[in-house]
């Protein structure tokens, strides 16, 4: 499930810039609203942070790898749903990582540049994904 719906470029190592996916083709998509549910942006900034830890790793010569976001702090939502047809812009900058885990300040903005949502993200990479994803069979 790929709810970004363009990558922008980022010349800051650790972070990501994307368009979120908000037409109607958006598998969370509500025809009742005309948009996306504004909940789904927790989904929106923690694909975000994806990128980011994607292109770092590429960066680095090294394969993708699973990663988990384990919680978040100051989670902020100002709007009620992300319209069909607007332009909102992901961010997420890694502010932390030791390799295995990570924090990740993230916000959308909207077409003015408003904060439509915020918040800080704590992730987790496991060090083998073979062996992580073996014990979950």
């Amino acid at each position: 499930m790929v709810l970004l719906a363009q990558a922008l470029q980022s010349d800051d190592l650790g972070t990501a810039e994307a368009v979120i996916d908000t037409s109607d083709k958006c598998v969370f998509f509500d025809r009742a609203i005309d948009g996306v549910p504004s909940c789904v942006a927790i989904e929106y900034m923690a694909q975000t942070m994806a990128l980011a830890v994607g292109r770092e790793r590429r960066r680095c010569n090294l394969a993708p790898a699973i990663g988990f976001v384990l919680g978040s702090r100051r989670l902020e939502i100002s709007v009620d749903r992300f319209a069909r047809g607007s332009r909102y812009v992901a961010c997420a900058k890694c502010i932390y990582s030791d390799g295995s885990f990570a924090s990740f300040d993230c916000a959308i903005r909207d077409e003015s540049g408003s904060v439509a949502a915020s918040a800080t993200f704590s992730a987790f990479q496991p060090p083998d994904d073979g062996s992580f994803l073996e014990e979950l069979a």
